[in-house]
């Protein structure tokens, strides 16, 4: 049987950017709240596709553990201060870019200890 033409990694290379720029759009619409934490799913879920598909290596590189702890304070630094300023004209975007940011490094980092522990979760001795 002759292989696809058609790889994983291949149809990874092609919607990979498309899942991220879907979650930039989310980002910039002006929804009410809640978006910027789907949008950090989305963007997650990009991360969590490329790890799986590439390696925990190649995941490790992409974002090293230093950046992505770095996104998350960086992050919730931001939606702290739009929530403490409240009348300031652009707190919610503040808002919602913290919580994208927050729940996109979070998860990476998650993501990251999942695919680096699974070699070890095995049931037998």
């Amino acid at each position: 049987m002759a292989p696809s033409p058609f790889s994983l990694q291949e149809t990874l290379r092609l919607h990979g950017p498309l899942i991220v720029l879907l979650a930039f759009a989310l980002l910039v619409l002006r929804a009410p709240f809640g978006v910027g934490f789907v949008a950090g799913l989305v963007c997650a879920m990009a991360f969590a596709l490329h790890g799986l598909v590439a390696g925990v290596g190649v995941a490790r590189a992409a974002l090293p553990a230093p950046v992505a702890r770095a996104l998350l304070s960086i992050g919730t630094l931001i939606a702290v201060t739009g929530a403490g300023a409240p009348r300031w004209a652009f707190a919610p975007q503040l808002i919602e870019a913290g919580a994208f940011l927050v729940t996109t490094a979070a998860a990476s980092i998650g993501a990251i200890v999942a695919f680096g522990r699974a070699p070890t979760l095995r049931d037998g001795p």
